[in-house]
């Protein structure tokens, strides 16, 4: 966690900043199994390290919020009964009480700090009311922690996450999966060690040498993304700068479902038309707003490069990964 300068004034949120983050539902519905966040969650500065339960119990509400039929407002309440919390983390009943029991403060009292373009630096906390009452946990979001529950837009990026695998993690996974998750559109890609840090909630100078941060951090959160999430990750380590490793080298993709073998449908008197063919062209023209391309340029690579690795892409049947990135932004393609 990046420590606040004592020297830099913070604000508290207002009525005024309200204004600035207004509470506009997103046109499309993500179904209740994601967590949907946006990526300006992950960036907040917490006064308190924040524990595993409240980071899982945060996604857990996502849904809640994003899926109620009106507006919420400070004024609404979600709820999340211990029952409810059991079949997600895979606690006992009585271990979800004592979980529940246990975060219930911990929330309330917890406040985080974000960079706001108009006014600075400035502190809200998540919620307004938290209770725990007869095995429920109902909880009143902040305006702030609504906003980012709930807005979903080209200039709100977010990221969606699949509520099972979260449960299956912790500590620091509960960051690198988010992490990966952002940037699994990249498919490979170098990031310098001090933003990982960084992204991890880790300060720059922990684990100086390479394989302590490897042994203790990477690899045994990685192994259990592997098992536990749809994601599949490789790393390995770059020198960019000398002979210490100065970056990470990660290779992300999705794990396909196998489907259900079928019988053979009898062949139809009148064929479908076929579908035109989606070219390079197609899906860089769908993505080439300003306020999207950056998410899919690679480190240090143009337009025309990008259009060339779209082409091998498709040359090498992965038309349908362009095709999935694009829906998960709710861009149409004209082709």
């Amino acid at each position: 966690m990046t420590k606040t300068s004592k020297t830099t004034k913070i604000l508290d949120f207002s009525e005024e900043d309200k204004e600035l983050y207004p509470l506009q539902s997103s046109a499309a519905k993500y179904p209740k199994h994601l967590a949907v966040l946006q990526n300006a969650f992950w960036q907040l500065q917490h006064e308190r390290p924040p524990k595993d339960d409240l980071l899982k119990l945060l996604m857990y509400f996502s849904p809640k919020v994003r899926l109620i039929n009106d507006q919420p407002n400070e004024r609404t309440t979600f709820s999340i009964s211990a029952r409810e919390y059991a079949e997600l983390t895979g606690l006992s009943i009585k271990g979800a009480y004592s979980a529940l029991d246990r975060v219930v403060d911990t929330l309330y009292n917890h406040s985080v700090i974000f960079d706001s373009p108009d006014r600075g630096r400035v502190r809200t906390r998540l919620v307004t009311t938290s209770a725990y009452k007869d095995g429920n946990f109902t909880v009143s979001f902040t305006h702030y922690a609504l906003y980012i529950m709930y807005v979903f837009n080209k200039d709100n990026p977010f990221t969606q996450l699949q509520i099972k695998s979260i449960s299956g993690l912790h500590g620091h996974g509960l960051r690198l999966y988010p992490f990966l998750s952002q940037n699994e559109y990249r498919f490979n890609f170098d990031i310098d060690l001090k933003d990982l840090k960084r992204a991890l909630d880790l300060s720059e100078d922990s684990y100086p040498e390479y394989r302590d941060f490897k042994s203790s951090i990477l690899k045994p959160h990685i192994d259990l993304i592997n098992e536990k999430t749809e994601l599949s990750v490789q790393f390995k380590a770059v020198k960019k700068e000398g002979r210490k490793a100065s970056h990470v080298n990660f290779t992300v993709t999705k794990k396909r479902t196998v489907k259900a073998e079928t019988p053979p449908e009898q062949p139809l008197e009148h064929p479908p038309e076929q579908p035109k063919k989606i070219k390079a062209i197609d899906i860089y023209r769908a993505i080439s707003d300003p306020n999207v391309l950056p998410r899919f340029l690679q480190f240090g690579e143009t337009s025309e490069d990008l259009i060339n690795r779209i082409k091998a892409d498709i040359k090498d049947d992965k038309t349908q990964y362009w095709l999935d990135k694009l829906e998960d932004l709710n861009i149409e393609i004209d082709a």
